[in-house]
């Protein structure tokens, strides 16, 4: 569609009815996202009383790149990896955690569950527990391989970051929901009926 509409005219009727059609698809695109936040939420939700989370600057993660001057040479620049920015930005703005993050707060109203956001600065260069905990940033072998430097302990690197973040949630202090579950714990209190399930169960008596 993006290369149709690029072939288009500025004006014509066809560039409208391909804008029209981008703008549908993009529309299932948002609906699809929020359907699978909402989901995702639910599930978390209902099972756990503690949620912790990333503290995900979005707006500085998506933000232009500042430019480079370079001091050998006045007026002139640096590469700064500029050119690649905008399509990073586009797939962090497609993955949508802002939008799981406020379907998540929708949902503790529900349940009582408790979201802890956590500052995420060198959770992905910590070697988690019950390994050695050392911090080092040569332990980051690339985007996707950590290899700890001190103890040889090898996880994918999101892997390890999510730990650690999990780690620094129920260190920050024991938690209890408005339904009486402890940090951690999976729920064990039935599911609320619905009324569907009222309902049968009425008929059945």
């Amino acid at each position: 569609m993006q290369r149709r509409l690029a072939r288009t005219k500025k004006g014509s009727k066809r560039r409208k009815a391909v804008t029209a059609a981008m703008s549908e698809i993009m529309r299932r695109v948002r609906w699809r996202r929020a359907d699978f936040n909402a989901q995702a939420a639910h599930r978390l939700t209902r099972r756990y009383g503690h949620v912790v989370i990333e503290d995900l600057n979005t707006k500085g993660m998506s933000a232009a790149v500042k430019p480079r001057p370079d001091p050998g040479r006045p007026g002139r620049f640096l590469r700064n990896g500029a050119a690649a920015k905008p399509g990073l930005n586009k797939a962090i703005l497609d993955k949508g955690w802002y939008g799981l993050e406020v379907a998540l707060r929708s949902k503790t109203r529900y349940t009582g569950s408790v979201i802890h956001k956590i500052n995420p600065a060198y959770t992905s260069q910590t070697c988690p527990q019950p390994a050695c905990a050392k911090v080092d940033e040569k332990s980051r072998k690339s985007q996707a391989i950590f290899s700890c430097t001190s103890c040889g302990h090898t996880e994918h690197a999101d892997i390890v970051g999510a730990k650690n973040i999990k780690s620094k949630g129920q260190a920050a202090g024991l938690v209890v929901s408005g339904r009486g579950d402890p940090s951690g714990s999976v729920k064990r209190q039935a599911p609320r009926s619905t009324a569907r399930a009222a309902q049968a169960a009425r008929a059945a008596a």
